[in-house]
């Protein structure tokens, strides 16, 4: 019989849930059905391309028609989504394509998205409350809740929302072997205070976020940190004779709970085994990116950042919330002082995750904002902890701060999740290139980004990019002689230039020693030089109540975007501009696209002396 103490933390609980179901699951249809997210729409078309072998034979064959051939990402969730496909219900979203069926995928997906991150919200209160108490298991709970960051990943099919409620899986079932709930004086205890159980559902939870995204790999710390305490092994010294003591005392666990996920990562992903020259070639290549020693354009962003430092700007700024950001980092920063004294074996498992995974992925070259995820649920139960114990003797003060805390972070989720019941700015720029541009015009585009216009169907029947000359120019080429001559060639072609987001000029403004040409021609471009002059743009920002919460796609870069921000209508609203945002964070659901329209012609001749050497 559960206290009423207990059904007032689950009323809490479902509070917190509903709130986030609503910000998680409103407006899923966001780019009516046409996929701008480039990672759910590859993992949506590997999926959809799975088929079950015509011989048993071929399932064991690399070149099974069930083998995705594609390890950028786990295998599990290609699969289920593939699984699941068939019960994704129908819907009036069609997109581009010719039938629903990618809509009904893709929506599904994101409901189950939306779905595991709900896991993770559970979760989160499940193991605060186990380590700490009740408290801190809620505040928790809520902070994940209203955290933008889970919500705008919640809006896309991709393997983030999944990897963080493995990874808050595999971490509760590690702590449950930590406390070694079998005493020696219960000969038989019930089934959810079996070590054996946790073991195995650990075990579980480990190889399914394996087969996730291979930086699960991270979770074999606290695993080892929990077979170790459990066990009793003796105290930590590096000695030959020590490591090798306790190698034996954790060595039982420890392997059962690593055998069974490699078990189950090899049955949810086997092409890792059967393909292994592509499965390795994959891994291999996503992590030398990941380091910055492959050249990738959608990597050249991150020049020039700091390590950490960008990390935990952007998150606190975007990712959370300002106020919410510096409850979580703040608190985290208190608690690891708090350890620092005492070093509690169950601050010390908190930290084994928290620490390895931070220091991690902040000394990484790439610095994607949703690398953040796995680890902003454990970062608030480290805050939620740190918080109640400076305040324990002021409990009033800590109410009103953490409420104060948890509604500011409610509005900014709430204004940030309207956006998903607007249109896309790129359906919006394309209605406005239809409607404005005659037929048979030239368009320059860039290639690494969404080519403008989309297929918009009118009342009147299907426009296409096709109606128009489309020049799509390799504009991360390095500066050259011919590179300069060509862009020269195509402005003088063309009748219009589209920047369809910030993922060019964002990035090639961070080198200016390697771009210098392409550099001075935005610069140009954007004051009017070129004979081009901004017409249209439009954006969709964050906003609630006549609040606009604004990005800055031009910050830190040598162009006068004046007349294009002038073009924004700002009536009646008023705008906070909080400074530049993470392209990953803003490119995908609300970017920033930009029409020139040519209002001189100049020749090819003209305009390659306008573009330096």
């Amino acid at each position: 019989m559960f206290e009423s103490k207990r059904w007032l933390e689950l009323f809490f609980l479902a509070i917190i849930l509903a709130i986030a179901a609503y910000f998680r699951w409103n407006g899923l249809a966001w780019d009516s059905g046409y996929l701008f997210h480039p990672d759910e729409r590859q993992i949506l078309l590997v999926a959809s391309n799975l088929q079950l072998p015509a011989t048993s034979l071929e399932i064991s064959s690399p070149v099974s028609s069930l083998n995705p051939k594609f390890f950028a990402y786990g295998s599990f969730p290609i699969y289920l989504l593939r699984a699941l496909m068939p019960f994704a219900p129908q819907t009036n979203i069609v997109g581009p394509w010719a039938d629903d069926q990618l809509a009904r995928t893709v929506l599904f997906g994101r409901w189950l998205s939306g779905l595991f991150d709900l896991g993770t919200i559970v979760l989160t209160y499940a193991l605060g409350r186990r380590i700490y108490r009740a408290s801190v298991g809620l505040i928790a709970a809520a902070c994940v809740a209203v955290t933008v960051v889970h919500i705008q990943l919640s809006h896309f099919y991709a393997v983030d929302t999944l990897l963080t409620f493995f990874t808050m899986a595999t971490l509760y079932g590690a702590f449950r072997v930590a406390e070694k709930t079998v005493a020696a004086e219960k000969p038989h205890p019930p089934l959810f205070e079996r070590t054996a159980w946790w073991i195995f559902l650990c075990g579980i939870s480990f190889g399914l976020a394996l087969a996730t995204k291979a930086t699960a790999f991270l979770l074999a710390v606290p695993i080892f940190y929990a077979c170790y305490h459990a066990t009793n092994a003796p105290a930590l010294k590096f000695s030959r004779a020590r490591l090798r003591e306790i190698w034996r005392a954790v060595r039982r666990p420890l392997l059962q709970i690593i055998g069974i996920a490699l078990v189950i990562f090899l049955v949810t992903q086997p092409y890792a085994l059967i393909d292994w020259y592509t499965f390795g070639r994959d891994v291999v290549r996503e992590t030398i990116v990941a380091r910055g020693w492959l050249d990738y354009p959608y990597t050249r962003q991150y020049a020039n950042t700091l390590p950490v430092v960008y990390q935990v700007t952007q998150g606190t700024i975007w990712g959370m919330g300002l106020p919410l950001g510096i409850f979580a980092w703040g608190g985290g920063l208190i608690f690891f002082a708090q350890w620092w004294k005492t070093r509690a074996w169950r601050d010390t498992f908190v930290l084994s995750f928290a620490l390895i995974y931070f220091i991690t992925i902040g000394l990484q070259y790439t610095k994607y904002m949703r690398y953040l995820l796995p680890l902003l649920p454990v970062l608030y139960i480290m805050a939620a902890c740190a918080w109640l114990r400076v305040f324990s003797k002021h409990r009033i003060v800590l109410a009103i701060f953490v409420f104060s805390i948890l509604a500011l972070s409610s509005l900014y989720a709430l204004a940030f999740s309207q956006m998903y019941t607007r249109e896309h700015p790129w359906l919006t720029a394309s209605r406005w290139l239809y409607e404005n541009v005659p037929i048979g015009k030239t368009l320059l585009v860039e290639e690494w980004d969404d080519a403008l216009p989309m297929l918009i169907r009118f009342e009147s029947g299907e426009r296409r990019a096709s109606d128009y000359t489309q020049i799509q120019f390799p504009i991360f080429d390095d500066d050259n002689d011919a590179k300069r001559a060509a862009l020269a060639n195509a402005l003088a072609r063309s009748d219009v230039v589209i920047l369809a987001s910030q993922r060019a000029y964002g990035s090639i403004g961070k080198l200016p020693t390697r771009y210098p040409m392409t550099n001075r021609y935005y610069e140009k471009l954007f004051r009017g030089d070129l004979g081009f002059a901004p017409v249209m743009t439009t954006r969709n920002d964050p906003q609630l109540a006549g609040v606009v919460i604004r990005d800055e796609p031009f910050a830190g870069l040598p162009l006068d975007a004046s007349r294009v921000n002038a073009l924004l209508d700002t009536r009646g609203l008023q705008v906070w501009n909080w400074g530049f945002a993470d392209e990953s964070f803003s490119v995908y659901d609300h970017p920033q696209p930009i029409i020139f329209i040519k209002t001189q012609r100049l020749s090819a001749e003209e305009l390659e002396q306008q573009l330096p050497k």
